[in-house]
């Protein structure tokens, strides 16, 4: 049984990036275009299943919507399936797009030295705003396009739009693609 993640244990690990995966509930997906959606959570698995062969710690962004009133339980998304966090993964829900929104993501990028890699479903608001959010902090990351999706605006196909928000990324940290990435990762701590 995997134990209970400490932020703590992760402080300046500058070296060990965590993965952040954002807006992966099943809500999200009749918003987006079916095939687009379907290769994007493609290399996100991929990029999970990397990370997690490292030993690298794991994050899962909820995009919440706050309830109408304060006698309102709070609906909290189901995960898409094999998104569903792990007991010693870390959490964070947030109701603005970025993810630092959250007071607990600010202070474990802080101990991380804001060293993070970022994919998941909605590039055009909360990666990017994350992205923004990052630069301004100073912290590195590193943005995976192929494994993101933007919502199609109505105006500009898809496929353009997410090319463009992946131009803008990388005005404010590293753009690459999930294959890319993971093979970067140190081979002699691959788990079987």
């Amino acid at each position: 049984m995997a134990s209970v993640i400490s932020m703590l244990n992760y402080k300046n690990q500058a070296d060990r990036p965590v993965l952040v995966l954002v807006g992966l509930h099943e809500s999200h997906l009749p918003e987006l275009e079916p095939e687009v959606a379907s290769n994007a959570l493609g290399r996100c698995a991929e990029a999970l299943a990397a990370a997690r062969s490292q030993q690298m710690p794991v994050a899962f962004v909820r995009c919440m919507t706050p309830p109408s009133s304060v006698s309102e339980p709070q609906a909290y998304p189901t995960w898409l399936k094999g998104f569903e966090p792990q007991r010693n993964d870390l959490v964070f829900d947030v109701l603005q797009p970025s993810c630092y929104s959250n007071a607990e993501f600010s202070r474990t990028m802080d101990y991380s030295d804001g060293n993070f890699v970022i994919a998941g479903l909605f590039a055009d608001s909360t990666c990017l705003a994350t992205a923004l959010d990052a630069h301004h902090r100073r912290h590195s990351f590193t943005y995976l396009s192929d494994a993101s999706t933007s919502r199609n605006n109505g105006t500009i196909p898809p496929a353009l739009f997410h090319d463009a928000i992946s131009q803008v990324m990388s005005l404010y940290g590293a753009v690459a693609e999930s294959p890319d990435w993971s093979f970067g990762l140190p081979q002699n701590r691959r788990t079987k």
